[in-house]
């Protein structure tokens, strides 16, 4: 019987350099990807933020996925209101990328990188009237005016004329929205007396794309990327063009409760920004592309206003001086197109004036 031959020396290093290599590649993967995806310089490291001098303000902002850039809203707003602000300040996302739950966690563990919040990650924007966010403080700086709460109906192209002899409430009370899990919009919708269907986020698309449920309302922040059926897996999904769901929302600076500086930076920041008209001509730029402006046919569009405790609530939480939308008379039935919205700062833009 043959004796099994011996690897030689050479050959097991090959091999073991192969396998190190392979696991290496492995476990890196994911920073890999994560580089093609943004801009590593954009991020604000801990020990960056330890050699900032003192009269330096370190502005992190938390990162909620992989793909990030100064382009996003989040970001730019970020940077045109703490330019701004008149303060030192040296601006970059957070190192690491984690939910609004985990994030809010990290703010209001520490001001400063620590175990409690390694990354040092000090501002997060999410949606005014989240959960969970114990021992943050909300700046109360809307970041886009209230325009979020101009909801477009996502829906099913097969029964895209469903909603046009939708002219109320009552009327829309026939059909099942869906919503994401615990979003502050399902809470909204079925406080207005709308049937809502809550699912996991990842299903969503697929069940209104299955033609499952009747919509989905969106921002005109997400439309353009969500429900333009050219430029998504979603074949079947389009923009409903007779109407907008409209109710209070706003996204919102959020930072931890003992960060004073920074708070005030934020909120003297914004309300520059706003008088020098930097702030509309911001929102001009990130929001009303020329797809969203022919697709929309604004003017043409019905106003149906959801009434309901929380977004009374969301109202009275920020100053009335800093909303683009004119709730009392959206609430009273004074305003029922976009049309009549024409005329107000910001949103002549959307209505194709000048």
């Amino acid at each position: 019987m043959k004796k099994p031959k011996r690897l030689s020396p050479q050959f097991l290093s090959i091999l073991l350099s192969g396998v190190i290599v392979f696991f290496g590649a492995y476990l890196i993967r994911g920073k890999v990807e994560v580089s093609k995806q943004g801009d590593s310089g954009l991020v604000l490291s801990p020990d960056e933020i330890r050699a900032l001098p003192a009269d330096t303000i370190p502005v992190v902002l938390h990162r909620v996925d992989s793909s990030y850039g100064e382009s996003t809203l989040a970001y730019a707003m970020l940077k045109l209101i703490m330019a701004k602000s008149g303060v030192k300040y040296e601006l970059g996302y957070s190192q690491s990328v984690s939910d609004s739950t985990r994030g809010g966690r990290d703010i209001a563990g520490s001001l400063e990188p620590s175990k409690s919040n390694p990354d040092g990650v000090n501002i997060m924007l999410t949606g005014l009237g989240s959960q969970g966010l114990a021992g943050l403080r909300a700046t109360t700086v809307p970041v886009t005016g209230g325009l979020l709460g101009l909801r477009v109906a996502c829906v099913n192209t097969l029964s895209a004329d469903r909603f046009k002899n939708v002219y109320d409430l009552e009327d829309l009370k026939h059909f099942i929205a869906i919503q994401g899990q615990g979003w502050t919009d399902a809470r909204i919708l079925k406080q207005g007396g709308l049937p809502t269907f809550e699912v996991e986020t990842t299903l969503t698309y697929n069940l209104l794309n299955e033609g499952r449920v009747d919509y989905f309302p969106r921002s005109i922040t997400s439309v353009e990327s969500e429900c333009n059926s050219g430029d998504t897996q979603y074949e079947s999904v389009t923009v409903d063009p007779y109407i907008h769901i409209v109710h209070p929302a706003a996204w919102i600076y959020y930072v931890n409760e003992k960060n004073q500086r920074l708070h005030d930076a934020v909120v003297a920041g914004f309300e520059r920004a706003m008088k020098d008209g930097s702030y509309a001509r911001l929102l001009k730029e990130r929001i009303f592309t020329p797809w969203l402006k022919e697709t929309l046919d604004f003017p043409n569009r019905r106003l149906l206003y959801v009434s309901t405790p929380l977004g009374d609530l969301l109202r009275d939480q920020v100053p009335s001086q800093y909303w683009l939308l004119p709730w009392d008379r959206l609430e009273k039935g004074e305003i029922k197109t976009g049309q009549d919205l024409c005329g107000y700062p910001v949103l002549e833009d959307l209505c194709g004036e000048e």
